[in-house]
């Protein structure tokens, strides 16, 4: 069992300088819980607050309801797996893995009995007489994990451990991950830069900004509910679509979003349990509408779905194509940024082409541009 609490955690560099501030999270047993966001966002602090490689300046660790601000991190019963396997070059395979029950004063009968169940576990048996050097980038990070899993720790640590791989090992390691933590049923707490990862590993994500916490949930929940215009743009590939606009009340009681600088009359009709929702009705209150990829089509896809009439106006020049197989993304430019829409394969339009395209407004996320707040966050979803 392993729960994990922090409360008010500050990890403070300088006077004015902060790696952690005031971070709150309850960490619950088995969670697969990802640490999620920017370069320097606090993410790898946190992970070495945990594991006490690094001093809590402030604030209080729970580890299953013992404080431990002031254990030394062997006294923590955490496991670490880095990003660089941190593998002992001169063992082999089998002494990388048995070297931290050797150092315990395990038996040796038991420490065979470990190692080989551990390597069975990791399929890597036929490689227990190798040396690191003579492995894959993949085969030393399971070799790594294997550590880690073999002294049977409260939580498993881990570090950007797929970030030295290609892309393709990438994407298997992560159904080992997967498959490795339903198995052990331990509490892991991973550390991404890579949006990916956490949305597909995770139970429950933590995303992270400055040293703070932004939003945490489970992924599917944070990727259709973001709380602000940091979350809603940092998860998805490609990201949401952001574009100034201004409410502007119509006839017939229509409320719409009038998209500025485009100078053609683009706009997009809000449906009115959307406009109630909002608590919005301020004629021409600026903000900021964001709409993912996917929730943008093409005339055939808005017919099909019946949302014609939410949008007018909206012809686009294609400045790229991408043709993924499973999908076609297209990009064009608007406001002065790039913005993607993710269509089905069929669709055949080319780079220099004229598009015609229509947002499914039920889908779209509405933020104030000085608070960056997503008005249409629903609190009860979390």
């Amino acid at each position: 069992m392993s729960e994990i609490a922090l409360r008010n955690v500050s990890r403070q560099f300088d006077p004015e300088h902060y790696g952690v501030k005031d971070f709150n999270l309850d960490i619950h047993d088995k969670e697969f819980v990802i640490f999620v966001g920017p370069s320097g966002c606090g993410k790898s602090t946190t992970l070495r607050l945990i594991a006490g490689l690094e001093e809590i300046t402030d604030g209080e660790l729970w580890i299953d309801g013992q404080l431990c601000n002031y254990l030394e991190p062997k006294e923590r019963g955490m496991a670490m797996v880095f990003q660089n396997y941190a593998l002992y070059p001169n063992m082999t395979v089998y002494g990388n893995l048995a070297y931290a029950l050797k150092i315990r004063k395990v038996p040796k009968k038991e420490i065979q009995e470990r190692v080989h169940q551990v390597a069975k576990i990791l399929e890597i048996e036929s490689l227990l007489d190798r040396r690191p050097s003579a492995l894959s980038g993949g085969q030393k990070q399971r070799v790594a994990i294997g550590s880690a899993i073999i002294r049977k720790p409260k939580a498993f640590l881990m570090d950007e451990p797929l970030s030295n791989l290609d892309a393709k090992l990438r994407a298997q390691m992560r159904v080992e991950l997967l498959k490795l933590h339903e198995q052990l049923g331990t509490t892991m707490i991973y550390v991404t830069h890579d949006q990916t990862e956490a949305m597909t590993l995770g139970t429950k994500i933590v995303v992270m900004k400055a040293g703070y916490i932004q939003q945490v949930g489970a992924p599917a929940k944070i990727y259709n509910n973001p709380i602000n215009l940091f979350v809603a743009g940092f998860l998805g590939s490609p990201s949401m679509n952001f574009f100034k606009c201004r409410i502007k009340a119509e006839a017939d009681n229509r409320v719409a979003l009038v998209m500025e600088e485009s100078g053609q009359g683009k706009k997009f009709y809000l449906s009115d349990p959307l406009t109630k929702r909002m608590g919005i009705t301020a004629n021409g209150r600026q903000v900021i509408l964001g709409i993912r990829p996917e929730d943008i089509y093409d005339e055939d896809g808005a017919r099909e779905l019946g949302i014609m009439d939410q949008t007018e106006n909206m012809e686009e020049i294609v400045v790229n194509r991408e043709m993924t197989g499973a999908e076609t993304i297209l990009y064009f430019d608007e406001q002065n940024k790039t913005h993607a829409v993710r269509l089905k394969p069929e669709n055949k339009t080319q780079t220099g082409d004229k598009i015609k395209l229509y947002f499914d407004m039920e889908k779209i996320h509405i933020f104030d541009p000085e608070t960056e707040k997503n008005l249409l966050y629903r609190e009860e979803v979390q």
